[in-house]
């Protein structure tokens, strides 16, 4: 069972499998989030494939082409000094760490990603070299300044709270035990609860309405009468070393850049720079290779 190119927020065609009922959705709840449900027998899960056009979907198998390092050391890297051999895609820096999207959204979109602390930037620890705090993701942005638009800081201010922010004001914050990553103040934690864990932080903007969810926890959502609707994402940390082993986008909207024609004029020639799949039909001057 396939089901192939849902949008994020439109469907296509339905599928009809025996012992099973489907019912199509009117024009007057086009524009409502929808979800896929089953009546009857349930499929194989094993069997059944989604797919979107609205996604990227990131595990930094292959080189992060998609992605601009704007400061700190981003690469390969492991993630354990007691165990090298396991090497993630990480960010670190004693200061600010953070690589931006290139791509730019509109619009309603999804932005799930797993992230872990790397193991050994802590000197002053003696033996749980972490600092389990100050995790971040902007959007909204302009793709140079990180408060620019909207920022969802789990840990934030050395792991006192978790925060929304809006243009470098705080419109959300939580306190609460689901929004505070683990501490090392009374001694170590368990292994399950830092050492071996992976965070699972997703945030949702559906029209005005903004949620932020840590480890499939809603730990607040905040309606802006004057949303932000369109910009870059960024990634980042402070002081700190993070691991990312999966970021996923799901968009509405991919605002795609402008390219502008431009005409040079040479004494030998004048050629039209149109793109990169142009170049090689450009005049060039005998024996240039």
């Amino acid at each position: 069972m396939k089901i192939k190119h849902m949008t994020f927020k439109h469907w296509q065609q339905g599928l009809l499998l025996a012992g099973l009922s489907f019912s199509t959705l009117g024009t007057a709840q086009a524009d409502a989030p929808h979800a896929i449900g089953f009546d009857g027998a349930m499929p194989p899960l094993s069997d059944v494939e989604v797919e979107s056009n609205n996604v990227y979907d990131y595990t930094f198998t292959s080189a992060p082409t998609d992605w601009r390092v704007q400061s700190g050391v981003w690469e390969m890297t492991n993630r354990w000094s007691c165990s090298p051999g396991w090497s993630w895609f990480g960010g670190r820096s004693e200061e600010v760490a953070s690589i931006w999207n290139k791509r730019k959204f509109s619009g309603d979109f999804s932005v799930q990603f797993y992230f872990a602390f790397k193991m050994g930037l802590v000197k002053e620890a003696a033996n749980w070299k972490y600092n389990p705090a100050n995790v971040a993701i902007s959007f909204c942005g302009d793709g140079k300044n990180l408060g620019s638009g909207y920022s969802f800081i789990v840990g934030a201010d050395e792991n006192s709270h978790s925060v929304l922010m809006r243009k470098g004001k705080v419109v959300a914050d939580s306190v609460r035990p689901e929004a505070i990553l683990p501490s090392l103040v009374d001694g170590e934690p368990p292994m399950e609860q830092l050492h071996r864990h992976w965070w699972y932080v997703k945030v949702n903007k559906i029209g005005n309405r903004i949620e932020c969810w840590l480890d499939n926890k809603l730990l607040f959502s905040h309606d802006d009468a004057q949303a932000l609707n369109e910009g870059h994402l960024a990634l980042w940390t402070y002081n700190n070393g993070i691991m990312l082993s999966r970021v996923q986008i799901f968009y509405e909207n991919e605002v795609k850049p402008t390219y502008v024609k431009r005409n040079f004029e040479t004494k030998n020639r004048t050629a039209q720079v149109v793109s990169s799949s142009k170049v090689a039909s450009l005049p060039r001057k005998a024996g240039a290779r």
